[in-house]
């Protein structure tokens, strides 16, 4: 399917597939395109007309394909371009759309606009990232750490700069007040557009404008680290940045979808990041719609480690905030479940006693508002959380701090165990529940 009207996403019902958990036909444990190639008439039948994908493209896999190497060329942990190329052919011949993760914020430090920067502060890609001189006294430029709990800042190799990262160290933020940046990235959206893409979910677009004073936090507390990714989100140029980018893949193909991943957007921001006066984003996943019970958790631990019931009043106010203001668009993303979060159905439900109906309910309690629908791949059929029974298994960015502190505290292993498996965001990326064999059908061998 060729997507030809303006606004064919309104009437979306998007299918996520997590590329590595979903269907395994080589033989070595992991997803592949083949896989989903072969799964595309089951995909088709759930009466879904468009799929996203997470990315696929080249990466050292440090996070799970989110540290880019190379735009242009896929991961041979997933296949080759051929696969791709047939992929988007099948689905579009069964009138399926297909959707690409488009990491905007940072690179692989293996990517070679980074290579090219660390040769030196003459080189034409230094200023792809972002760079600062140590303080005078030998300390690190400021007191600001990223989400993985380390610092911003990272030595270069050869050389006296620190480089930005809000990530992991291996994830260097591009610089995207250089228009250079901007414009290379609508390069890479025209080659996939010209492989016949249909939309593109931005990530973490939110982050791309930065404090340009590294020293203006630094002043709060000198022996408190500051959340760098809470200070450098939503700031004002992000508008530049998104409406360059949208406006060259848009020139491309009028009918690109861009679908903006917003995490800590309220509902006035989201308004303000889909506004097609604003020419930015056509809809945005927040993950503000779920406010929990807090009153259960304790305050010396992080809230987003604890798990907690829905706060069912907060959540009907939120809902109904989100479907009256947004409305005039056609109403907002409407989701459960995504690769950044546990499933509902272990995070909401009762997954040993009511699973069946747990997952009826809250897809119904979903669905069934205005908005674009997102199904997580699994979530059809009520799929659960993993189990982790060793706390290092957990990539989730936190945990493994989370479970020292807890344990210094005096919680059980027990304990501490049963709230990770709750709340981190890997235990919803177990492999799709094809059947009931000793590897769900997912692979011959262990996932």
């Amino acid at each position: 399917m060729k997507a030809t009207d303006k606004k064919w996403w309104k009437k979306a019902i998007i299918y996520q597939v997590y590329p590595r958990s979903f269907k395994d036909t080589s033989g070595n444990g992991i997803g592949d395109i083949r896989g989903i190639i072969q799964k595309l008439d089951y995909i088709k039948k759930l009466g879904v007309n468009t799929i996203w994908l997470n990315p696929i493209v080249r990466s050292p896999q440090i996070d799970n394909g989110y540290d880019v190497s190379d735009y242009y060329t896929i991961d041979p942990l997933f296949g080759t371009m051929e696969d791709v190329e047939e992929l988007i052919e099948e689905a579009h011949k069964r009138e399926l759309n297909i959707i690409f993760d488009f990491v905007l914020n940072h690179t692989s430090i293996e990517h070679n606009w980074f290579q090219e920067a660390l040769k030196g502060p003459d080189n034409p890609h230094r200023n792809f990232y972002i760079w600062s001189d140590a303080l005078p006294n030998g300390d690190l430029p400021n007191n600001w750490a990223s989400l993985f709990g380390e610092s911003v800042w990272e030595k270069e190799p050869v050389g006296n700069q620190f480089y930005f990262h809000l990530f992991k160290k291996e994830m260097p933020d591009l610089n995207w007040d250089n228009p250079h940046v901007g414009n290379a990235m609508i390069d890479i959206g025209k080659f996939w557009i010209d492989k016949g893409i249909d939309g593109f979910r931005l990530d973490a677009f939110i982050h791309l404008d930065k404090l340009d004073d590294f020293s203006r936090e630094i002043t709060l507390n000198n022996k408190e680290v500051i959340s760098a990714q809470e200070i450098n989100e939503n700031l004002p140029n992000i508008k530049n940045y998104i409406q360059n980018l949208t406006s060259g893949l848009r020139k491309e193909k009028p009918d690109i979808f861009i679908l903006g991943e917003a995490a800590s957007a309220d509902v006035n921001l989201a308004f303000a990041y889909i506004d097609p006066k604003n020419d930015m984003c056509d809809a945005i996943i927040s993950f503000m719609l779920f406010p929990e019970d807090h009153s259960v958790k304790d305050a010396r631990l992080p809230f987003n480690m604890q798990h907690a019931i829905l706060d069912k009043d907060e959540f009907k106010k939120t809902m109904i905030e989100w479907q009256e203001k947004l409305d005039c668009f056609g109403g907002p993303t409407l989701y459960w479940n995504n690769h950044d979060m546990p499933r509902a159905v272990s995070r909401f439900g009762d997954e040993k006693l009511f699973r069946d109906n747990s997952s009826k309910m809250l897809a119904t309690l979903m669905y069934l508002q205005k908005g674009i629908p997102f199904i997580y791949y699994g979530e059809e059929i009520g799929m659960c959380n993993l189990r982790h029974e060793n706390p290092q298994e957990f990539e989730t960015p936190g945990a493994v701090a989370f479970y020292a502190k807890s344990k210094a505290l005096g919680y059980t292993e027990e304990h501490i165990l049963k709230e990770l498996n709750s709340t981190a965001r890997d235990v919803g990326r177990g492999v799709m529940q094809w059947d009931d064999s000793e590897f769900a059908g997912f692979s011959t061998m262990t996932p």
